[in-house]
């Protein structure tokens, strides 16, 4: 439906049917100022059913986990996308990763020094990682927002993501 609304001038104003929705016209305007439309991305790593419609709708895919819980994802992910013949690199990898650096996080009990969450987040992109998302309790603590920026992100910048499909 929304691809369909993004096409064009006004949308396609094709009638759609799908088991869940349907619609008579396929109309959005004003259209978005994304082109081809807005990027879509999908969370989660279900292997059957939500890595499958990462496969076959998604411009993104946001997952959970370590290294090798990513890589083994990334692998089903490459699997889904070979089966709707649409190309792996085609989807934007990112993954939710919790940081603790002055107090713990509930999916991060235990702070971390910068080089820690440095090595941590490079064993992420050996693992095909192209983004992270940071969630931290620290958010608040101007010190620990500088320290981020300062110490942390200038040495994540020249990380290159691995080719998790080789």
């Amino acid at each position: 439906i929304a691809r369909g609304m993004w096409q064009g001038e006004r949308g396609s104003e094709e009638s759609f049917a799908g088991r869940q929705f349907s619609a008579t016209r396929l109309l959005n305007v004003p259209q978005s100022i994304s082109r081809p439309g807005v990027p879509i991305m999908i969370g989660g790593g279900g292997e059957k059913r939500t890595l499958r419609l990462v496969a076959r709708y998604a411009d993104g895919s946001n997952m959970f986990g370590g290294p090798d819980q990513l890589r083994h994802k990334y692998a089903v992910l490459a699997g889904h996308c070979a089966a709707e013949g649409r190309p792996f690199e085609a989807i934007e990898r990112s993954t939710l990763q919790s940081v603790g650096l002055f107090e713990p996080h509930p999916f991060q009990p235990t702070t971390e020094t910068p080089d820690q969450i440095v090595d941590r987040f490079g064993k992420l992109a050996e693992a095909g990682v192209q983004h992270v998302i940071i969630n931290t309790n620290d958010a608040h603590n101007p010190d620990a927002m500088s320290l981020l920026a300062d110490k942390i992100l200038p040495q994540l910048r020249g990380i290159e993501p691995a080719d998790p499909t080789r």
